[in-house]
C-alpha cells in the first residue's frame, strides 16, 4: 500500500498534495492507521450480539418513521 505522487511538468505543490491526499483516502490508510494507533481488545461474541440487536433495533425504527412521513 504504497502511495506515490510525483510532480508533473506545470504543477504546483497544492496540487501535488490534493493530489496525494486523494490517493490517501481512496486507499483509507488514514483511517487505518488512526485504528492502529491505540490497541482495543476484540469484542466478545455477547458485545458482537448486543450491538447486533441495538443497530436492528434502530434500523427497524428508522424503518417505521420512513414510512409515516
Amino acid at each position: 500500500m504504497k502511495v506515490r505522487a510525483k510532480r508533473r511538468d506545470n504543477e504546483t505543490t497544492e496540487k501535488l498534495m490534493n493530489r496525494f491526499k486523494k490517493q490517501t483516502q481512496h486507499l483509507r490508510l488514514v483511517d487505518l492507521v488512526r485504528r492502529k494507533k491505540h490497541w482495543r481488545q476484540a469484542p466478545s461474541k455477547r458485545q458482537i450480539r448486543i450491538a447486533a440487536l441495538i443497530k436492528d433495533k434502530y434500523r427497524k425504527q428508522r424503518r417505521k418513521d420512513l414510512q409515516y412521513q
